[in-house]
């Protein structure tokens, strides 16, 4: 179903199924959250400065910002964002890579969508211990969680990353988008999914003024994937996304809370441009580690595998050492200069990556990762791309942070801070005192 037919379905008589919370009494302190994917810090930069940010470039003169964030391993939309609201790497939080399922036999992925899979505290519990009220929109692994006003991120996985309002009505707070669709009328015929979700956010923040708001909006990393971060395209998806900055400050200042919010303006990953695509798996298959069927389909095998576009985990059981046979099915691709760098269990642990990846492979720039196990080895890419993943210390992979607001510093430069420093840092913005969030303390020094 369309946006414009759910709208015009409520409109005759569409019935609502419940009613979120109440609206709260105010409380002193308000935080905005927006993600904006794919966003790297070279994007806002003022010196690398290509694309119209008017908004992003004002909270970054009138605020305190980070030249950069070291992010995490995988460099991917579900851990790092997972990484944001709880100050943990992803051994901890327990959301390892985008996709949850990986088992051959599935022949469509789901993906770290339920609150239930985070092994550790993550902002909106914290808010809600507090006793204040938190909205989050398209926020990633939110479905289920403590969130007062929720429209959680999820897709029917049969028909891919498809944007269905209906479908994610089933996993929302009940009654919340169907009152939220109704109160903001249809859209322009060309809106895409970010103008959706900003009106949504807007109504939510005007309507309930919750205490915390988190917002993803996701179109730069979709267009930065299909023609590369340099591209004219890209530079005018982060324009419309910095256009969507300013109608969510908009609806700040109209909700009556401009006074008490302070916004921080995050992202997940930078990206490194791509052309040529490598299948491990194909190498993993010859050498007998991989099983294939007749349709060149991967049906199980002594290893499995996991490919994040930059990197390439490689898994299999416990009490087995398979590296050896690992590393010389692969070692072609050394020979061809299409690796940047393998890491083995100690060096994943360092990284706080996944506790279950034996190895993981890092692709040199200009290349990224498949999962075929037939064809051909290395492929050239019909058209110029983009892709993240990679280790997160690679340039070009850090990602963004702003902080702007009535209790906001003006001029602050952090230069380059971890990931893990942003979940305490709005936690304090909260006005909650937790030491045991996260692994890291709050950026003090942002603060008035």
């Amino acid at each position: 179903m369309t946006v414009i037919a759910l709208v015009a379905l409520l409109s005759t008589g569409g019935r609502l199924f419940g009613q979120p919370p109440a609206l709260p009494q105010r409380a002193e302190h308000h935080v905005l959250v927006i993600s904006l994917d794919g966003l790297g810090a070279n994007f806002y930069a003022e010196n690398a400065l290509k694309a119209h940010l008017p908004n992003l470039q004002r909270l970054r003169a009138e605020g305190s910002y980070a030249e950069g964030v070291e992010g995490v391993y995988p460099t991917v939309t579900y851990p790092s964002h997972t990484t944001i609201v709880t100050g943990r790497l992803p051994a901890e939080h327990g959301i390892y890579s985008n996709v949850s399922v990986r088992t051959p036999e599935k022949k469509v992925e789901d993906w770290f969508w339920y609150a239930k899979d985070l092994k550790t505290p993550a902002l909106w519990d914290e808010a809600r211990q507090a006793h204040l009220t938190s909205a989050a929109v398209s926020w990633p692994v939110t479905v289920g969680a403590a969130i007062d006003w929720d429209l959680p991120e999820i897709w029917d996985p049969s028909k891919a990353m498809v944007f269905d309002m209906n479908y994610v009505g089933k996993y929302a707070t009940p009654g919340l988008l169907e009152e939220a669709m109704k109160a903001v009328g249809p859209m322009p015929a060309e809106s895409n999914v970010d103008v959706v979700r900003t009106r949504l956010a807007a109504y939510l923040i005007k309507k309930y003024r919750p205490n915390l708001t988190l917002v993803h909006l996701a179109d730069p990393d979709h267009t930065e994937h299909s023609f590369s971060p340099e591209s004219l395209q890209a530079t005018k998806a982060l324009e419309d996304c910095d256009t969507r900055v300013g109608e969510l400050l908009q609806a700040v200042h109209e909700s009556g809370v401009e006074g008490s919010t302070d916004v921080f303006i995050v992202s997940d990953h930078g990206f490194l441009r791509t052309g040529r695509l490598i299948q491990p798996n194909v190498l993993l298959a010859k050498a007998g580690l991989l099983s294939v069927n007749s349709a060149g389909e991967i049906t199980g095998g002594k290893v499995s595998t996991l490919s994040n576009g930059g990197s390439f985990f490689i898994y299999w059981p416990e009490g087995e050492d398979l590296r050896a046979q690992v590393q010389a099915a692969l070692a072609s691709l050394l020979e061809q200069g299409a690796l940047w760098a393998e890491f083995g269990r100690s060096a994943l642990h360092d990284l706080g990556a996944e506790p279950a990846v034996q190895l993981a492979l890092d692709a040199p720039e200009g290349y990224m990762f498949g999962k075929l196990a037939t064809g051909d080895i290395i492929t050239e890419q019909r058209v110029m791309g983009g892709s993240h993943g990679y280790l997160p210390y690679r340039s070009g992979l850090e990602s963004s942070f702003i902080a702007w607001g009535p209790h906001i510093r003006t001029g602050v430069n952090l230069h380059r801070i971890r990931m893990t420093s942003e979940g305490p840092t709005i936690l304090k913005a909260l006005g909650i005192d937790d030491a045991e969030f996260g692994d890291r303390p709050p950026l003090s020094e942002i603060f008035k």
